[in-house]
């Protein structure tokens, strides 16, 4: 099955069969007397110092077809200040396609065209149709294969960037690294438009590339529930109204459930189902907002604020605030007085 992105973009484009046996088992290679194709490593993995070791790994990638394949080696400036592709392909796999693999520095977008296949990643199974992708870390443990008797086709991109384990955290905050994005979504242009900019040298490509993977992983965190409009369920936003009056109180989750009325189970659990926050982290995120204003708005010493916004430790105080600014608030202050 072809790629109906890639045909779209280059109509005239044939698409290649790769070599026609390519696994990481040597007993699997092909046989003399087959006829020989271009190999994944000749198409996507030339020698360099900078190319990664895709290959690195358990898989099986015979009898494959290449509609696509880009190799990138960014430059120094690219690489310490932008988001930049690393590999751009897309391929369509038999029934027999699997790869298993860690330890890649490397995040891998991949978005199905064809068949179905299926991701194991950080303990979760995901099933992946037509017009579904995911996104993962691949320094982490994955694993992903064919599900159907047709095959998998996907076109994928490996990419990483000095902003990327921020961007990563939130996602992966979501619990869910599967997003479907339809043929006519804003994501879709985006990724077309990657793959147009990416086939020239023009000198503005890398910087064009960081804004265009930008703005994909913006619509991916769109996609993301902590990024999501949902309206509250009354009593959720009672009691996150209750919170925001009475945070720098101490408090305890019996009195906060005898306050709203509810079990403090069922509360805790509804809480944290809907704000994807525990009710204790939520008060001291309140805290922590406060103590922000204060210190960039007043002289006040920074143990009185700690006081103030509701901590009776000091310490405790810091190293919340450290955890969620990565800096202490004396920094935070400082910071903020240079403007």
């Amino acid at each position: 099955m072809y790629d109906p992105m890639i045909r779209e973009i280059f109509p005239d484009r044939t698409s290649i069969p790769l070599d026609y046996a390519f696994s990481s088992s040597p007993s699997e290679n092909h046989a003399n007397g087959v006829p020989t194709y271009p190999t994944l490593e000749d198409l996507f993995f030339p020698n360099s110092k900078y190319a990664l070791d895709y290959l690195k790994g358990d898989y099986d990638l015979s009898y494959s077809l290449s509609h696509y394949g880009e190799n990138f080696f960014p430059s120094f400036f690219t690489r310490k200040n932008l988001l930049y592709l690393q590999l751009l392909c897309s391929v369509t796999f038999p029934e027999s396609h699997y790869t298993r693999r860690s330890d890649l520095s490397s995040y891998l977008l991949a978005q199905t065209f064809w068949g179905k296949g299926i991701l194991r990643y950080e303990q979760r199974e995901y099933e992946l149709f037509p017009d579904d992708l995911f996104l993962i870390d691949c320094r982490k443990d994955h694993e992903y294969f064919a599900d159907a008797n047709e095959g998998w086709g996907y076109r994928f991109l490996h990419f990483d960037g000095v902003s990327m384990p921020g961007y990563y955290s939130q996602i992966a905050a979501g619990q869910n690294v599967k997003f479907t994005f339809h043929k006519n979504s804003h994501f879709q242009e985006l990724l077309k438009e990657l793959i147009l900019t990416n086939y020239n040298s023009e000198p503005t490509k890398d910087i064009i590339t960081n804004r265009i993977l930008t703005d994909m992983l913006t619509e991916i965190l769109c996609q993301c529930p902590q990024y999501q409009e949902t309206e509250l369920p009354p009593v959720i936003a009672d009691l996150c109204n209750f919170l925001q009056k009475s945070f720098r109180e101490k408090l305890t989750l019996d009195q906060i459930a005898e306050e709203v009325k509810l079990s403090k189970y069922y509360m805790s659990r509804e809480f944290k189902k809907y704000t994807g926050k525990t009710i204790f982290n939520y008060i001291i995120d309140c805290r922590i907002a406060l103590a922000q204003r204060m210190l960039r708005y007043s002289d006040t010493p920074i143990n009185e604020i700690a006081e103030y916004v509701g901590f009776e430790d000091h310490n405790g105080f810091y190293r919340a605030f450290q955890q969620r600014e990565e800096m202490s608030p004396s920094a935070y202050r400082k910071y903020w007085n240079t403007f």
